[in-house]
């Protein structure tokens, strides 16, 4: 039984419905408890896996709060282990360490086995070190092993919380097989639809937008390259959804620069806007393993990185992309002139090695045994099934930043 979700869509809950959809098919009985907007049921058969919208659930550690004893919340989660006997529980709640220790403990009371996968460093501050250390005693206590989708999160959860290392794996995620490089008429037909000429050098992000993006980096980078170089014929195309649209809107306006940036809106099969791109941009300061990065690299894009671990797993710089601090929109301006003057040749042949790492390292097949094995869920010769479609839909009808009275999500 999964237990997590987060208030946006993302890699989350697509390798959450991976995982799920493969332990159906080889015939384990599998159950996902989404403790937020349910954005697993359309990755998923629902004549296969049932998908249960538990609101109730927090997805908040008790011990950031230590005097806050919301009752009710541990009567739901009773009543979820007592309705769903027998269930192993997997707990995939998006930042590292997410899950509440009561939850942990009250599932093994119960006589589960308990997993956790953990797809990105928490941002928020935990009040001490021994807080820390408090946590990881528990999770050491609880959990058959914890999964970290980098070793950036590995070395969190034993260095940080003193989580024992032979409880710990790292499993990378991987991509859709359906994500490759273009045909040169699915890219023709890909800049046609946004009314990009052959000509136009386009640069591009695709995913959520949250601060942590730094999609406003992004855009002042852009809005000076424009400045320094009015004559040069490029664009910088956005699509994406999430809680401070209005601030990434805000910033479009009033970049300088507005005419030459498409702010397309979330995209369910983000395909077709990879196919019309030529270098893609992750200006984040925080990431697990980033999806939008996968899939970008996969269809052929050389991409801009800032140097977090799973970046520097990712892209060797010069040879498949870029790897550099880009934490201001200086540093990012440099490397977007770097592209500008790269030839033709130069950047095809990026694209062309970041698709051929992604094939051979961070595929599907290579990447998705490992995640079984880490549950303890065998293959036994079986082949892995297709995967269900990769359609996600952002469903927040207005997105909204903290500061208008939303929860950040977890």
């Amino acid at each position: 039984m999964f237990v997590g979700g987060s208030g946006d869509p993302g890699g989350l809950h697509i390798h959450t419905a991976d995982v799920a959809h493969t332990a159906a098919s080889l015939g384990f009985p599998v159950k996902i408890i989404s403790v937020n907007t349910d954005y697993f049921s359309e990755l998923l058969s629902p004549e296969t896996i049932d998908v249960e919208l538990v609101e109730g659930l927090s997805y908040q550690r008790l011990i950031v709060k230590p005097r806050r004893f919301p009752i009710s919340r541990y009567i739901l989660w009773w009543s979820v282990l007592v309705r769903h006997p027998g269930h192993d529980i997997i707990f995939c709640r998006g930042a590292f360490a997410e899950t509440p220790v009561v939850e942990l403990l009250m599932a093994k009371a119960a006589g589960r086995r308990i997993y956790t996968i953990e797809h990105r460093p928490r941002e928020a501050a935990w009040r001490s070190m021994f807080s820390k250390r408090r946590y990881g005693a528990v999770m050491n206590a609880c959990v058959q092993r914890t999964i970290g989708v980098s070793s950036e999160l590995s070395e969190i959860a034993t260095k940080e919380f003193d989580m024992a290392p032979h409880k710990v794996r790292v499993c990378a995620n991987w991509v859709d097989p359906n994500f490759a490089p273009p045909t040169a008429n699915e890219r023709r037909q890909a800049r046609e639809r946004l009314g990009l000429s052959n000509d136009v050098r386009t640069i591009g992000y695709v995913g959520r937008f949250g601060p942590e993006k730094n999609i406003d980096v992004l855009i002042d980078a852009f809005s000076a390259l424009r400045a320094s170089r009015p004559a040069a014929n490029v664009a910088l195309i956005i699509a994406g959804d999430g809680w401070f649209r209005s601030e990434v809107e805000n910033k479009v306006r009033s970049s300088g620069a507005a005419d030459r940036i498409k702010l397309l809106g979330w995209q369910n099969d983000p395909r077709a806007i990879y196919h019309a791109l030529d270098l893609f941009v992750l200006a984040s300061s925080v990431e697990g393993f980033s999806l939008s990065l996968l899939e970008a690299m996969a269809t052929g894009l050389p991409c801009v990185a800032h140097p977090m671990a799973s970046a520097l797993e990712l892209i060797k710089d010069g040879s498949n992309g870029f790897v550099s601090d880009i934490s201001t929109a200086s540093l990012l301006g440099e490397k977007l002139k770097e592209f500008l003057d790269a030839e033709a040749a130069t950047v095809s042949r990026l694209g062309q090695a970041a698709a051929q790492t992604v094939a051979t390292s961070f595929s599907r097949s290579a990447r998705l045994p490992a995640v079984l094995r880490a549950l303890d869920i065998p293959l036994d010769g079986s082949g892995l099934p297709q995967p269900f479609p990769r359609v996600l839909t952002y469903r927040n009808a207005q997105a909204r930043s903290p500061a208008a009275g939303s929860k950040s999500s977890a």
